[in-house]
């Protein structure tokens, strides 16, 4: 990884930039602009989830992925059945942000020791994101990445970035990744469906490059 330049060094830092985007977005999407006033009136809470969140999260994230399904990219979390969400849950860090006690977004840190996903990094992999279309354009996508880069991943694992992977032919969702200041490091074709691997830094102090292997 190169030094930033003086000029560089006076810009915000990336995760800083990526925030400042998604905040412009939630201020078209919502009219007003007036993103802490509709935090206050929208309770917000972040945490793992549990059994009890099977039903709500496979209408989430079975309602989220109909774009891919309709480009016909088979991502496994398009088809996931209720026993898949259970699953997910009881193997894996699913992690949720609740609006008003209802599941706005979701997030799984994978937990599985994948030789395929070590032979490319030893960085946690992050998988089955979804917004629930209700709560599209309020950012809350954004935030829930946010917390569990910072508080899971930086935090309670301590590790200094983070992996995941996208379908390049998706309209928007490698271009969003990389507002939130993550990086293509591999690509591969799988089944005729063209792969991305995205990475982030978290922790710029480690030598981010050494932690990739190819």
């Amino acid at each position: 990884m190169s030094d930033l330049s003086s000029r560089d060094s006076q810009l915000p830092a990336t995760g800083q930039l990526a925030d400042d985007v998604w905040k412009h977005a939630d201020q078209q999407l919502t009219g007003d602009g007036q993103s802490t006033e509709l935090e206050h009136h929208h309770p917000l809470a972040y945490r793992q989830a549990v059994l009890d969140d099977v039903v709500e999260l496979h209408q989430v994230i079975i309602d989220a992925y109909e774009p891919l399904r309709q480009l016909q990219i088979p991502f496994p979390a398009g088809y996931a059945t209720v026993e898949a969400i259970e699953h997910n849950i009881a193997a894996h860090e699913c992690y949720v942000l609740l609006r008003d006690g209802q599941i706005a977004a979701t997030v799984t840190l994978d937990r599985e020791d994948q030789p395929r996903l070590k032979a490319l990094s030893d960085l946690p992999f992050i998988r089955w994101f979804a917004v629930a279309p209700q709560f599209k354009g309020q950012g809350d996508g954004a935030r829930l990445l946010d917390w569990v880069e910072q508080q899971i991943i930086l935090g309670k694992h301590n590790q200094p970035g983070v992996m995941l992977a996208t379908a390049s032919r998706h309209p928007w969702l490698a271009a969003m990744y990389e507002r939130k200041g993550y990086r293509i490091f591999h690509d591969y074709v799988n089944s005729g469906e063209h792969i991305v691997y995205m990475a982030k830094q978290l922790n710029p102090e480690v030598n981010f490059q050494s932690l990739l292997h190819v």
